[in-house]
């Protein structure tokens, strides 16, 4: 079976190339790789805002990834990528700022030219195609009421955590609302990562092929990577132990928290691997104020972003891999991918309880309140033991994405066999 995906990414394929990770980039990944897929033509995170209208202009249009160009306009560009089993064509637009309609004819256009140029699918009859979505600020792709429509034969929605609880997005909570309304509407399948985005959907009327598919992890990208020499010259004087997080500095984490163990823990060093997210900074004043209180601590250490392919090499010279999000209303529709990635490589945890964490409850420290996650911090690097890293491996070879994308794909074939 050859499967056309059209997928609405929550990042843009540049993004990616620097090295944001997230759900959408893993599953994107692992089905340019499947059987069952032939062809996805990826929709670059489509901008809402004037300020990422402009960066997306300069990212992904002007400047965007090599290809052979297949369309190009002054707002649009297509480019064909090789390297994957299946065809990879990036379709990056600004069109989404001045009209929805705009993108759904301008990208039938695309896929019409994609069609003509394209061998793939010659040899069978048209393909299945499948519309994906992780973007719940456009849902033109499930329904263009008034408008030109998206031909599909299968709509799925991923949802990776609940928008509508998103600081940064609480002045599009009724357009969310509406949104997320159409996507329990007309979404055929509709994947989530926690339990609580199961009941979201169930609220709003939708209980029927709801899937819960919690966040996996790259094994072999952890526990195989010979990267063993980081070429940092201020990670490599970072005394020991080495107290780590790696992520974006966004809302979910509580800065306070970071503070009161940096305080109370002068003989250990905390280390931040990520960026500071923007947006994060510049509309909540709280957080920058916390932030520059971070720095005051010299046992506190901001390296800022890292490739990917770096990550497995900071994160096994860590001695305690540390989840410090909020307990917080957004906190329960998310799933972590952070802990898994610090058992992959063996490390031990300590986390706070949120969405998901209590399924690794045997091989983690979880705690609640500052005192006794600073305590289980003790603890960990105390009780660390060589047999205790080989058992957390073990236990998140569970959790390979190979195998979560395995399980979405057999509702997938379910569906696609099922549905007239």
């Amino acid at each position: 079976m050859d499967l056309e995906i059209v997928m609405f990414n929550m990042s843009s394929y540049s993004e990616w190339q620097k090295g944001t990770v997230n759900r959408n980039y893993h599953i994107f990944y692992k089905l340019l790789n499947r059987p069952e897929i032939g062809r996805i033509i990826a929709v670059d995170f489509l901008p809402f805002t004037f300020k990422r209208a402009l960066r997306n202009y300069w990212e992904n249009i002007l400047f965007g990834p090599e290809g052979k160009v297949v369309y190009r306009d002054l707002t649009t560009r297509c480019v064909k990528i090789d390297g994957y089993p299946a065809e990879l064509y990036v379709f990056s637009t600004i069109d989404s700022i001045f009209s929805h309609k705009l993108v759904i004819k301008k990208l039938n256009k695309v896929l019409n030219l994609i069609e003509v140029q394209s061998s793939k699918f010659k040899v069978y009859s048209s393909p299945k195609r499948m519309i994906w979505s992780y973007f719940p600020m456009f849902v033109d792709c499930f329904s263009a009421e008034g408008g030109e429509n998206l031909p599909h034969d299968l709509m799925v929605f991923d949802a990776v955590d609940n928008w509508i609880k998103h600081p940064s997005f609480i002045r599009y909570k009724k357009l969310l609302e509406d949104n997320y309304q159409t996507i329990a509407k007309k979404s055929d399948l509709i994947f989530v990562v926690a339990d609580a985005l199961v009941e979201f959907f169930k609220k709003i009327g939708r209980k029927k092929d709801v899937y819960w598919i919690a966040n996996g992890v790259d094994v072999s990208h952890f526990a195989e990577s010979q990267l063993s020499i980081i070429n940092d010259k201020l990670f490599n004087k970072i005394p020991h132990p080495v107290i780590g997080y790696v992520g974006t500095i966004q809302h979910r984490i509580d800065l306070g928290l970071l503070e009161y163990l940096a305080k109370n823990n002068p003989d250990k060093s905390f280390v931040l691997v990520g960026p500071l997210w923007p947006v994060f900074l510049r509309k909540l004043r709280r957080p920058a104020v916390e932030i520059k209180k971070l720095k005051k601590y010299k046992n506190v250490y901001l390296l800022g972003r890292k490739f990917w392919e770096e990550t497995p090499a900071y994160i096994k010279k860590f001695d305690v891999g540390i989840s410090p999000h909020k307990l917080d209303e957004f906190s329960k529709y998310t799933n972590s991918l952070k802990v898994l990635e610090y058992l992959a490589c063996g490390l031990p945890v300590v986390a706070t309880p949120t969405s998901e964490v209590e399924r690794f409850s045997h091989f983690i420290y979880i705690s609640r309140d500052y005192g006794n996650f600073s305590e289980k911090i003790d603890l960990a690097l105390k009780n660390d033991t060589m047999e205790l890293r080989n058992l957390r491996i073990a236990r998140v070879k569970q959790e390979d994405w190979d195998l979560k994308v395995g399980e979405i794909m057999k509702y997938i074939i379910e569906k696609v066999k099922t549905k007239k």
